[in-house]
């Protein structure tokens, strides 16, 4: 069955950038989805699924690449565009960074088994997901937002209206950062009983997680510049 969005993308920008960077980033939203249900699975130690929505992931990533590409090769054609080319291409790039960041924490994770993590790292490595979501599924807010924006033609209230929404992301981007330490200086504690190997594949797959809240607020710092050129 050929992939939705070849199509999708092409009919969505004839109308709009602006929609078809909001159907990206679905798509970017769907990965981090799958990345939270496998790290449940893997913590589980469910071989199987984990390694079922492994490859769900990188089928996702690949779409959200093959919307990227398309993207890239209509916009400088596009004689509808109301916003800086370069600026939207920026975004475009930042916001798919999400989704590699994703498959990249999905592959790591593989690479170990999860028998020797104690059960207090696991449930901070839960938790710290649950705080990422959170940021992600925020973004996913502003997102949906952008068709009210353009639909009154960038208007100041509304272009207002959802750039206050930014701070909140933002602050959740933090929170997690604060978070990590917390995780890390756990895992520490329990550096003799897992070695040196299983402390350093914990620590990559917590910079993985905490990557995604990161990349989510920058993406929507650059939307926020985009928007604010417009008042």
């Amino acid at each position: 069955m050929p992939h939705r969005y070849m199509r999708s993308i092409l009919n969505i920008f004839v109308d709009s950038p602006m929609d078809a960077l909001e159907d990206h980033s679905k798509k970017v939203v769907e990965t981090v989805d799958r990345l939270s249900e496998m790290l449940d699975q893997y913590l589980e130690g469910n071989c199987s699924r984990t390694e079922e929505l492994r490859q769900i992931i990188d089928d996702l990533e690949h779409d959200a690449d093959k919307m990227k590409q398309q993207f890239q090769m209509i916009l400088p054609n596009s004689v509808v565009i109301q916003l800086d080319t370069n600026d939207l291409l920026d975004f475009l790039k930042s916001q798919d960074g999400i989704a590699n960041i994703a498959q990249n924490a999905a592959h790591w994770m593989t690479l170990r088994p999860p028998e020797d993590i104690p059960q207090d790292v696991k449930d901070e490595l839960c938790n710290l997901m649950k705080m990422s979501m959170k940021c992600i599924h925020g973004y996913e807010n502003v997102m949906k937002d952008l068709e009210k924006v353009e639909a009154t033609s960038y208007s100041k209230t509304e272009i207002q209206r959802l750039v206050e929404k930014i701070p909140a992301i933002e602050k959740q981007e933090y929170e997690v950062d604060m978070f990590e330490i917390k995780v890390l200086k756990t895992l520490f504690e329990h550096e003799n009983e897992i070695g040196g190997a299983g402390v350093y594949h914990i620590v990559r797959l917590i910079d993985n997680i905490g990557d995604i809240a990161d990349q989510t607020a920058h993406s929507v710092d650059i939307l926020r510049k985009i928007l604010i050129k417009k008042t």
